[in-house]
């Protein structure tokens, strides 16, 4: 499917004209380079695939890895807030930061590095390596991403959820859950970065919901665009050509002011939906956006079948990640999807050699 919508949409003629974006090559160029990035991330799937089941300890080479990630992850986070000096290492690009904090260690933005501690953990746990998983964990803080913070969260009840659910644990765990979110239900850090983030009227604009509305004038665009192009989308990195046309912030956010009205139209910019599911029904249509969830939902079902809690929970961690994450060709997830796979045919291989 991302083969012929990229093919369809080169020769494709849309009824109203592409907004004006920057290139780094021309529009049917950067189609064809993200095409490149989808099947270099199959590549890494099927790379990873036979490497785990030569060796699956090489997953320790990815803990290292994070752990050295996650440390410079802090010192950056750290040196930044107290206003110290901090070096950067070879290559890096003026990191993202967000309220006076570096947020995205070595990555592009907190999303992503958020994302990579999550499943980085899951490694760490399937290893049996908890105090490193912790650590990851924890350090998913530093991200400073809702979603993977959410997520952190949705890791540990599912991993720990039959510890959790003994008599003995909820007696002592229920009032002091209770207790404590009725405690921070009536903090400020509450109302202003869950309740008015999540749940303030997307029709007046504040600081707190800005995120969110901006995300819901993203997601309109992604929908609206994959609906009236259902067989093929737009095609590959096309989105930002058509958000001129399905943009309608207007209609949706009533109480603006200047700055929201120039952002929200994003001017000789390249938008992104800033969610994988809305992408892939934009970019490539109907088709392909079932098939891909089925994709997930296979590799999910496959893990839990394994009875691999560490696993699972990394996945359903990248489900829900996916409903606010720029993009869904980065190599580390690709290389993370090839594990249950791999642990499948470890064991089959495994029970051969007990049998023979």
């Amino acid at each position: 499917m991302v083969t012929l919508s990229f093919i369809v949409n080169i020769y494709w003629n849309y009824p109203y004209p592409a907004k004006v974006i920057p290139f780094r090559i021309s529009r049917v160029g950067d189609s064809f380079i993200r095409l490149c990035y989808f099947y270099l991330c199959l590549a890494a799937y099927f790379i990873s695939y036979r490497l785990f089941t030569k060796s699956i300890k090489i997953l320790e080479k990815w803990v290292l890895g994070a752990m050295i990630a996650a440390i410079y992850g802090w010192y950056l986070f750290l040196s930044s807030g107290l206003n110290l000096p901090y070096f950067k290492l070879p290559g890096m690009g003026d990191p993202q930061i967000l309220g006076g904090f570096i947020r995205c260690s070595t990555f592009k933005e907190g999303n992503y590095f958020g994302l990579f501690l999550l499943l980085s953990a899951s490694v760490s746990f399937y290893l049996k390596k908890m105090i490193q998983g912790w650590f990851l964990l924890f350090s998913v803080i530093v991200s400073m991403s809702t979603i993977s913070i959410i997520s952190v969260f949705l890791f540990v009840f599912f991993f720990y959820r039959k510890k959790l659910f003994r008599l003995s644990i909820l007696i002592k765990v229920v009032p002091v859950l209770i207790i404590g979110i009725i405690v921070f239900l009536q903090t400020d850090l509450y109302q202003r970065y869950v309740y008015e983030k999540l749940f303030d009227s997307s029709k007046t604009l504040t600081q707190s919901n800005f995120s969110k509305v901006d995300r819901i004038i993203t997601g309109r665009v992604a929908f609206y665009s994959g609906i009236e192009n259902p067989f093929f989308g737009v095609g590959p990195a096309n989105y930002g050509l058509h958000y001129d046309y399905y943009n309608r912030y207007q209609k949706i956010v009533v109480n603006r002011n200047e700055y929201f009205d120039h952002f929200a139209q994003r001017k000789n910019e390249r938008a992104i939906p800033n969610n994988v599911y809305l992408e892939v029904l934009s970019e490539y249509g109907v088709i392909a956006v079932v098939l891909f969830v089925l994709f997930l939902f296979l590799i999910l079902m496959k893990a839990y079948y394994l009875k691999e809690d560490a696993i699972v929970a990394g996945i359903f961690s990248i489900i829900l990640s996916f409903n606010a994450f720029p993009s869904f060709i980065m190599l580390f997830i690709w290389v993370f999807l090839a594990i249950p796979f791999a642990i499948h045919r470890n064991k089959l291989n495994q029970q051969l050699l007990e049998t023979n």
